[in-house]
C-alpha cells in the first residue's frame, strides 16, 4: 500500500456523516466562527495523529488503539475499561449516522417535523446494515471506494459553487467573538475528525511504515480541515442564523438550496443520506473486531466471539447492533455527539499518554506528545465544563457509561483471578 492510498483512507473514513451531522450544531454554539471550531478540533486531531503514528509504527496491529493501550498499561482493569469505552465510542458514533440518516431522510420527504418516521428511517439502516453484515459484508465492502469518490466529490462541488454564491454580509454579521464557544464547539465536532485513527491500522501493509505512515495521518487531517473549513464558510455564507437554527440536524442540504434551488436541497439530501449509510455500514463491523482484539487480551468473555448464523463473532454483532439501536432511539443528535465527543477524546487522551509512557520505545518527540495531551485533555475539559454548565444530561450519560465500563472491567477481572 502506497502513501496516497492510506491518506485516501483516512480521508474518506474522517469525511461522511460527521459533518454533515455536526455542521449546524457547530454554528450553533460558536455562531459565524464555527470554521475555527473546525480548525482546532483539526490541530489537536494532528497532534494526536503524532502518538498515533508513532505507536502504529512500532506496535503495528489491526486492533488499534487496544494494543496500544494494552502495552502502555497493561492487559488489567484500567486498559480493559478503557477498551470497552472505545467500543462503546464506536457505537455511540454508529448511532449518530443512523440519527443523520434519519432527520436527512425526514427532510428529503419534506416530513421534518414526523415523531414516527424519523426513529423509523434511524432505525432501519440500523437493522439494514446488521443484516447484511451477517448474509455477506464483503459485497458491501467492496463499494466503499465509490462511496468515498462520490461523498468527496459532491462535497468538494457543494464548496466550488458555494463559494461564488457567499454573501459578505452574512459572513460578516458576527459582531461578537467568544474564544471560549469556538473551543466548546470544537470538543462537540471532535467525532468529525475521528475517523483519523483508522491510518493507523494500515501499518502492517504500508510500504515505509515509518516514513509514510505520519505523512499520510498529518495529509489527511489536513485536507479534510480545509474541505470542512470551505464546507463551513459556504453555510455561514449563504444562510442566516436562525435559517441555520431551523435546519440544524439538515444544514448542508439547506444551504445548497440557494446554490441550485430544490434540486441542490435533494442532490445533498441525497449525498448525506449515501455517506451515512456508507459510515453506519464501515462502522458497525469496526466495532466487532474490536471487541475480538478485548476479548483475546481476557479483557471481555469469549462469549463475544461466539458465532452465531454462521457468521463468525455474530453474537457481537448482534450487541452491537442492539446498543446502537438503543442509543439511537434514546438521546436526540446533539446529546450523541456530546457523549461520542467526550468519550473519544478521554480516550485519544489516554493514547497520548500512552506514548509518553512508551516514548523510548517509540522515539518519539516528548514536545509533541505533551502537545497532543495538552490539546486532547484541554478539549475534554473544555467541553464537560461546557456540558456541566448548561446542565446537559449528556454529562450523566457519559458519567454512567463511563463507570459501568469499569465496575464490569474490574468485576471480570477479580472473576478472572479467581479461577
Amino acid at each position: 500500500m502506497g502513501l496516497w492510498t492510506a491518506t485516501s483512507i483516512g480521508v474518506g473514513a474522517m469525511i461522511g456523516a460527521g459533518i454533515f451531522a455536526l455542521m449546524g450544531i457547530a454554528v450553533q454554539i460558536a455562531g459565524k466562527f464555527a470554521y475555527l471550531s473546525f480548525i482546532v478540533a483539526g490541530i489537536i486531531a494532528a497532534l494526536t495523529s503524532y502518538s498515533v503514528s508513532r505507536l502504529a509504527v512500532k506496535f503495528p496491529s489491526k486492533g488499534g488503539p487496544v494494543e496500544y493501550l494494552n502495552k502502555a498499561y497493561g492487559k488489567g482493569t484500567f486498559a480493559g475499561g478503557l477498551n470497552i469505552a472505545m467500543w462503546l465510542g464506536y457505537l455511540i458514533v454508529t448511532s449518530l449516522y443512523a440519527k443523520a440518516f434519519g432527520e436527512y431522510g425526514t427532510a428529503l420527504l419534506g416530513m421534518e417535523d414526523s415523531s414516527f418516521l424519523l426513529p423509523i428511517l434511524s432505525s432501519s439502516i440500523v437493522i439494514l446494515f446488521v443484516f447484511i453484515n451477517f448474509i455477506g459484508a464483503s459485497l458491501v465492502g467492496k463499494s466503499e471506494l465509490v462511496t468515498v469518490l462520490v461523498k468527496t466529490g459532491v462535497l468538494l462541488l457543494f464548496c466550488a459553487v458555494g463559494l461564488t454564491t457567499v454573501q459578505t454580509e452574512e459572513l460578516m454579521a458576527a459582531t461578537s467573538f467568544r474564544f471560549s464557544d469556538v473551543v466548546f464547539a470544537s470538543g462537540v465536532i471532535f467525532m468529525s475528525y475521528e475517523g483519523f485513527g483508522l491510518v493507523a491500522n494500515t501499518a502492517e501493509d504500508l510500504r515505509k511504515p515509518s516514513k509514510n505512515l505520519p505523512i499520510a495521518l498529518f495529509l489527511s487531517v489536513g485536507i479534510v480541515m480545509l474541505i470542512y473549513i470551505f464546507a463551513t464558510v459556504v453555510v455561514v455564507g449563504n444562510l442566516s442564523l436562525p435559517e441555520i437554527e431551523n435546519a440544524k440536524e439538515y444544514v448542508l442540504a439547506e444551504a445548497a438550496r440557494p446554490l441550485l434551488g430544490s434540486l441542490g436541497f435533494e442532490i445533498m439530501a441525497i449525498a448525506a443520506l449515501f455517506s451515512t449509510a456508507s459510515a453506519i455500514n464501515a462502522t458497525i463491523y469496526g466495532p466487532v473486531n474490536m471487541v475480538q482484539e478485548t476479548s483475546k487480551a481476557n479483557q471481555l468473555p469469549y462469549f463475544f466471539t461466539k458465532d452465531l448464523f454462521g457468521h463468525q463473532s455474530g453474537i457481537a454483532l448482534l450487541i452491537t447492533g442492539g446498543i446502537v439501536l438503543l442509543i439511537t432511539n434514546t438521546l436526540n443528535l446533539e446529546s450523541i455527539a456530546e457523549v461520542g465527543s467526550l468519550v473519544f477524546l478521554m480516550i485519544y487522551t489516554a493514547v497520548n499518554i500512552a506514548n509518553f509512557k512508551l516514548r523510548h520505545q517509540t522515539k518519539s518527540k516528548i514536545w509533541l506528545v505533551m502537545l497532543g495531551i495538552s490539546g486532547t485533555t484541554f478539549a475534554f475539559g473544555a467541553l464537560f465544563y461546557y456540558q456541566w454548565q448548561k446542565g446537559s444530561l449528556s454529562i450523566s450519560v457519559f458519567l454512567g457509561l463511563i463507570l459501568l465500563c469499569f465496575i464490569y472491567e474490574w468485576f471480570f477481572q477479580q472473576k478472572k483471578e479467581l479461577r
